[in-house]
């Protein structure tokens, strides 16, 4: 009974000191802490959660077709399907935009643009560049001197250009490109009809792009000599360097799996894979 009394005035006590009971104001402000904390969380939760985002440039509509243009009015190329197999297996969201061809390569350099696919043997040196890091190999590429079927001949090696006009594409890498005179074009599907109205004797084109356009234009094409093989990677601006390992496993996985192969079959793109 005595230990009763003694809780009810201790309770007593606390109710008559209003500095020892919490009021309104104190719950409050807990509340509000409380709340900025959950919403900080939630900030920084949302935050992490966030997919890391590499633009590129996806070309001009029609444009080397059919690795930035599909062969099919709307339908996406090889390489906006390469890069959505990409997004899917490494968490890394891919944002394409649209430049002219001779802009592309300033928007690298400015990084407007984080990366691009590139064949390394068409740039000079075969380097990427200081800025540059570069992935595992997708595909292999390949380009000619090709030329109209009878003047095949003309141009048994590489060096049978050297001097002369070449039908070349405004924006396009050529390392060699010191050595001949360029006559650039809009696009392959203009070189090629440059080409039919004997504009010039030879042209560098990509063999699968060659075949389509001239089958378009109605052209009897030859292909001469080797210009460059070499092999499809992307080159990343190296302030992404983290995500080379993400990009890599993901590559792996594209290939390892038959999806790399069947995105170069749906478009009939006959190259090795490396």
């Amino acid at each position: 009974m005595m230990m009763k009394l003694a809780m009810l005035k201790t309770k007593k006590s606390l109710i008559d000191n209003p500095l020892l009971v919490p009021n309104k104001n104190f719950f409050v402000v807990l509340y509000c802490l409380v709340s900025f904390s959950l919403q900080a969380q939630n900030s920084t939760t949302k935050k992490n959660d966030e997919k890391p985002k590499l633009y590129f440039d996806a070309g001009v509509q029609g444009g080397w077709v059919p690795f930035r243009t599909g062969t099919e009015t709307g339908r996406p190329g090889v390489l906006a399907n390469l890069s959505q197999a990409l997004q899917e297996n490494s968490g890394i969201q891919f944002i394409s935009v649209s430049l002219p061809s001779k802009r592309a390569e300033k928007a690298l350099i400015d990084g407007i643009v984080d990366f691009d696919f590139v064949c390394i043997e068409w740039l000079k040196d075969n380097k990427p560049g200081a800025n540059f890091i570069v992935s595992d190999p997708f595909f292999e590429i390949t380009e000619y001197l090709m030329t109209l079927k009878q003047n095949t001949h003309l141009f048994p090696t590489r060096q049978s250009m050297f001097n002369k006009h070449v039908g070349t594409v405004g924006g396009y890498f050529y390392f060699d490109d010191n050595e001949f005179i360029r006559s650039d074009f809009l696009n392959e599907n203009r070189l090629i009809q440059g080409l039919k109205h004997n504009r010039f004797k030879v042209a560098i084109l990509e063999r699968e792009v060659a075949k389509y356009w001239a089958k378009i234009n109605n052209v009897e094409i030859g292909f001469a000599a080797l210009h460059t093989s070499g092999k499809m990677v992307m080159r990343i601006r190296k302030e992404h360097s983290a995500l080379l390992p993400q990009l890599n496993q993901s590559i792996k996985m594209i290939k390892a799996s038959g999806k790399l192969q069947a995105i170069l079959d749906s478009h009939r793109v006959e190259s090795r894979i490396y």
